[in-house]
């Protein structure tokens, strides 16, 4: 388990402006709170990842295919007398919807759920970086903000390059998905060369969407380019950084706080 650790040098921010001090301060809880969902959902992400996809081995299989048979048997009971081709289908069907539903009672998951868990993880950390850098920059953006809170925001930027456009397709891929970019009137994509350890497209031509690339969270932007935001600690390092330089900056009094709690 990762955790990136993080001191608040005090417990108030030291302001005689009580209003300005509590808008502040709201601003700076919320970056942390999304500070910590990126860290978690890294590691949601990470233990997703390690987890071998299930596969049935032969005894398994052997059993699965008796509980089919025996379910086949108590279906065909229920229609009782000759069964015609119609019928044999529709006891497929039934045979194969109540052994599932056996199966999910029983604590097992779909293979679909498996395989989505590290792209539901991945996105959830998308979003949680992409959440910080706006939060990041509304305080940048307020009276009384030390001017380097303005230049650690554009630090998020140079640490994510593709980090809006890869949120935006993550969010729009009704668009993406039919070769459109951004705009209450998209045109279509441009689809650029793209060349790396997943795909070789060096005329272009490819349109990549909800992708992993090892730890790389990747899909094509508006723009036609590939981006990815690499979901790993380094990562984290980085945010880590830019989120205690911010605090520093401020002026506070009180104990100083460690976070997360225990």
């Amino acid at each position: 388990m990762y955790v990136f650790e993080i001191v608040t040098p005090g417990t108030w921010l030291e302001s005689e402006d009580r209003d300005w001090s509590w808008k502040i301060g709201n601003l700076l809880q919320s970056l942390k709170s999304q500070y910590f969902e990126a860290n978690f959902a890294l590691n949601l992400f990470t233990e997703a990842r390690s987890v071998c996809p299930s596969v049935a081995d032969r005894e398994n299989w052997e059993r699965d295919a008796q509980r089919r048979s025996e379910i086949r048997r108590e279906i065909e009971q229920e229609y009782g007398g000759f069964l015609g081709h119609e019928q044999w289908d529709e006891i497929n069907f039934k045979t194969e919807v109540r052994f599932k539903r056996e199966k999910w009672s029983n604590g097992f998951q779909p293979r679909e759920f498996e395989h989505n868990l590290p792209f539901i993880y991945a996105r959830a950390f998308l979003y949680a970086i992409d959440s910080f850098e706006k939060f990041l920059g509304v305080l940048s953006r307020e009276d009384g903000v030390p001017e380097i809170v303005a230049e650690l925001h554009g630090q998020v930027g140079e640490a994510f390059p593709d980090l809006r456009g890869v949120r935006n397709s993550a969010q729009h891929l009704e668009d993406r998905s039919r070769g459109l970019g951004a705009g209450r009137n998209p045109k279509p994509l441009d689809l650029k060369p793209v060349e790396n350890n997943m795909i070789s497209a060096p005329n272009g031509g490819v349109l990549i969407l909800n992708s992993l690339n090892g730890s790389k969270y990747a899909s094509t932007m508006a723009d036609g380019h590939y981006g990815e935001v690499d979901v790993s600690p380094e990562s984290m390092e980085r945010l880590q950084n830019i989120l205690q330089q911010t605090l520093e900056a401020f002026d506070w009094h009180g104990p100083k706080q460690h976070g997360p709690s225990a």
